[in-house]
């Protein structure tokens, strides 16, 4: 199954949630297996996001990236068009991911409450 990274980064913190929840195994088993082949592919994401800050950032004298009061990276200004061009790229980039599909009653029986929004974010990997 093809997923974007920017899929990926959506549906991950849902997956770890319902990994640090006590399900029956056969659907633990499912959500394990999916965790471990998408954070195959959030590492490469994450290493090529890097260096696009390395290559956009602000740098202090050092040379180490500047953040904000925030947390959040500052582009240099005259990088930003580059940036918001070169992080659309890098989200849009698809992946060919084995997903270990789950029942829907699976979910549905489990001891989970599960919001709309979060279904929607892992609807891929659930068959009827």
């Amino acid at each position: 199954m093809k997923l974007s990274n920017e899929k990926i980064l959506n549906t991950i913190n849902v997956l770890g949630n319902l990994n640090n929840t006590q399900l029956n195994i056969k659907l633990a088993y499912a959500i394990s297996k999916n965790i471990n082949k998408i954070d195959i592919e959030l590492k490469t994401y994450n290493d090529e996001k890097a260096k696009l800050i390395n290559k956009y950032a602000e740098k202090d004298k050092e040379g180490n990236v500047i953040s904000d009061e925030h947390g959040h990276i500052i582009i240099e200004e005259k990088h930003k068009e580059d940036w918001n061009n070169d992080i659309s790229e890098l989200l849009s980039i698809e992946n060919e991911i084995d997903i270990h599909k789950i029942q829907l009653d699976d979910l549905l029986n489990a001891n989970y409450n599960i919001s709309p929004a979060e279904l929607s974010m892992i609807d891929f990997m659930i068959e009827d």
